[in-house]
């Protein structure tokens, strides 16, 4: 283990801590801190550290860091902004191996903070010192040594589940439902604002931690693009990752110059990027624990197939619409359990899925039933419903799913309806003597069995692995390009660089020239022949030639030519393109095949995204096309293809041949190769790429690229 990991560790396991900023007056966060170190019952040795004063909470204090007389592992920083810098000098000339700033004042108030900030950021990484924060709440180990290093009013319970908060204010609301809910922390970290441990390396550190079963997450944005998904991908595979997002509905097509950045939304970058990894991803902080609650007491569905036992018929509706609409489907129980359940059920009773036992059904009725279709090989899960009636005790429903519950190998969730006091005592108190989850309200257990179920069956498929099918030495004259692009600060490639780009990637192009003026296009047509294309390859037109009237289709003659010719000027010249920067590309004009668009634009928070599509000019009116992230592997390349809507035409429509769409998936690895090896590139659309029949080479007819050069 690397010390940069090792100091991560040691962070939640510290042998002794400094509280630097440890204050006697009540209500300080100071205080608080100190407090809840005591109280939890903190397993390690505890320096409060004020110049003011000669003890805090009963415990000898220091004047600073440099004068505490035993080595110190982690700090916790609770100074003004201004003394920040200084504690952390002072924690690095001790040795510290880890520290905690709580105190605000940084990115978030200003740009002199967010300097501050990354000097601070850059001390410490120097001096392998770990950081979390500014602006946060601190971190929570539940087991030994019982760390509680937060200002939170209450002290959470220890359990299997590790947390990571972006926000400080929602981390002591976390707390305190967690605990209401009677679920506890392994590890619970507020992030603040990153300055260097962030949502990664924590679920780097909670993918090996045996202390932790499940990973929930509340995340405004990802700061580690490049590898977020690659850790989650890796850790989803071992353990659930459950994030609450927020931004659902925030910013939508962004002002980009390629057809691709304009698709490309947010919310299209989060959800490609979490359903690749495996991550479970919720809409609120409720479903978020109601969602915890199952995977830390259940097994996981081996489909999903759901039974649904209830004694009241409008609960049971309730559910199989919720079941259906996220999904999931009623089992269709086998005749042999039918009959069973008939034995000990009342006749004016259904034993048609989902079941219903009637007013009348007890502990008897229920234990039964529940005992036959969890024996029944159609059935994966069960969802069992009480409307508690006057004389039937809720508690004595409960008592009958967990002795059901403990002899199956397969998820029962309870939805025990109503306040009663075995809910009340449930909710109130956190006193949890049942291995099952317990919810108010169909709902709710429907959506954590369905975030269930679509982890379950995630986690079943065998990992697709990248496939990278063009060799070194290719990529690496692709590379040269943007190297030299780079190198002259250029962010668009010219149309030669972004063809060379593409062919050392693989992609083909038809014969054609760059030419300046309408002699050289006439010559050009005696090498190339007709039918040909007339295209613009200005630098200063990047996208949507077609719009500005800047292609010409399927020219069969020296005056169609020339016609074509002087509409693209007059379009230039609208435009108002310099003189010198006029260049046309003739090319080669084919026939038949089906126009597909591929294209890449990076995204800030989430890495490249890679699109196929409806190619040529539909690809924004008909909104026909499938994001993921890079790198891609050749079966998730194969099921955006098989997504399109216009996946038919691929495989041949009213007697057109079919194209080769093997090539096709090997066009998208070579764009996801080259993003993958090209952290630049900013946007790149090829529309059309036309794809033709087996036994000949895709082409890409228009190809165009921009370069983010503050990458390098």
């Amino acid at each position: 283990m690397d010390e940069w990991i090792e100091n991560l560790n040691v962070m939640f396991s510290p042998k002794s801590v400094a509280v630097v900023g440890a204050s006697r007056r009540e209500g300080s966060i100071g205080r608080a801190i100190l407090k809840n170190l005591v109280d939890y019952q903190y397993q390690g040795i505890v320096y409060p550290v004020n110049p003011k004063t000669d003890s805090v909470y009963a415990i000898r204090s220091y004047p600073d860091l440099k004068a505490i007389p035993g080595p110190v592992e982690l700090v916790m920083v609770v100074v003004p902004s201004h003394l920040v810098k200084t504690v952390i000098q002072e924690s690095i000339e001790i040795g510290a191996k880890a520290a905690v700033i709580i105190t605000a004042g940084f990115r978030e108030v200003s740009e002199e903070g967010a300097a501050e900030e990354r000097e601070i950021a850059q001390m410490a990484k120097a001096a392998n010192l770990r950081l979390i924060g500014p602006n946060c709440m601190g971190i929570i180990h539940g087991h030994y040594p019982n760390l509680n290093a937060t200002f939170a009013p209450r002290q959470p319970l220890p359990g299997k589940i590790g947390f990571i908060s972006q926000s400080g204010a929602l981390g002591v609301v976390v707390i305190d439902y967690a605990t209401q809910l009677g679920l506890g922390f392994s590890k619970f970290v507020s992030l603040g604002n990153k300055a260097d441990v962030n949502a990664t390396d924590m679920i780097r550190l909670f993918a090996d931690d045996d202390e932790t079963d499940v990973i929930l997450a509340y995340l405004e944005s990802f700061s580690d693009p490049w590898n977020f998904s690659e850790v989650a991908a890796m850790t989803s595979r071992k353990k659930p990752i459950v994030i609450v997002k927020s931004g659902r509905t925030a910013a939508g097509a962004k002002a980009a110059s390629s057809h691709t950045g304009a698709m490309a939304t947010k919310e299209t970058a989060l959800e490609a990027t979490l359903s690749k990894s495996g991550v479970v991803r919720v809409a609120s902080v409720e479903e978020l624990f109601d969602t915890a609650m199952a995977f830390s007491k259940l097994p996981l569905p081996g489909g999903n197939r759901v039974a649904v036992i209830t004694n009241a018929g409008g609960p049971g509706t309730l559910t199989t619409d919720a079941l259906v609409s996220n999904g999931m489907t009623l089992a269709t129980l086998s005749d042999k359990t039918k009959d069973i359940i008939k034995e000990k059920i009342p006749e004016e009773a259904s034993v048609e899925n989902p079941i219903d036992l009637i007013a009348s059904g007890g502990p008897e009725e229920y234990a039964h039933a529940l005992n036959a279709v969890i024996s029944d090989e159609s059935v994966d899960s069960v969802i069992a419903i009480f409307v508690p009636p006057i004389m039937v005790n809720t508690a004595k429903i409960a008592n009958v799913i967990q002795e059901a519950v403990n002899a199956s190998n397969k998820p029962v969730l309870a939805v025990l309806m109503g306040r009663n006091d075995l809910i009340s005592k449930y909710i109130n108190t956190g006193e949890d003597q049942y291995t099952f989850p317990i919810y108010q309200f169909p709902e709710s257990a429907v959506n954590a069995l369905r975030a269930m179920t679509s982890y379950a069956t995630w986690r079943s498929k065998p990992i697709d692995e990248p496939e990278y099918i063009i060799s070194p030495e290719q990529a690496a004259k692709g590379r040269a390009v943007v190297e030299q692009a780079v190198a002259e600060a250029r962010d668009t490639l010219t149309q030669e660089q972004a063809r060379e780009l593409f062919e050392a990637y693989g992609f083909i192009f038809p014969q054609g020239r760059v030419v300046e003026s309408l002699d050289d296009v006439i010559m050009s047509l005696e090498e190339i022949g007709f039918p040909v294309v007339l295209k613009m390859a200005s630098d200063s037109v990047f996208a949507h030639k077609s719009d500005e009237g800047g292609v010409l289709l399927d020219l069969r003659s020296n005056e169609e030519v020339i016609e074509a010719w002087k509409r693209i000027q007059k379009a230039y010249d609208r435009l108002k393109v310099p003189k010198n920067d006029r260049a046309i590309l003739v090319q080669k004009f084919y026939h038949g095949g089906v126009e597909m668009a591929l294209g890449l634009t990076l995204d800030r928070q989430f890495g490249p995204l890679i699109m196929i599509g409806s190619g040529g000019v539909l690809v924004e009116i008909l909104d026909d096309v499938q994001f993921s992230t890079v790198p891609l592997s050749r079966e998730e390349a194969r099921k955006m293809i098989k997504r399109l809507k216009g996946y038919p035409l691929l495989l041949g429509y009213r007697g057109d041949n079919p194209v080769d769409i093997r090539q096709l998936e090997d066009a998208m690895l070579q764009l996801s190769q080259m993003a993958h090896e090209n952290r630049e590139i900013l946007e790149s659309d090829i529309n059309p790429l036309l794809a033709l029949e087996v036994g000949h080479d895709h082409v890409v007819l228009d190809v165009r690229l921009k370069l983010d050069i503050r990458q390098s």
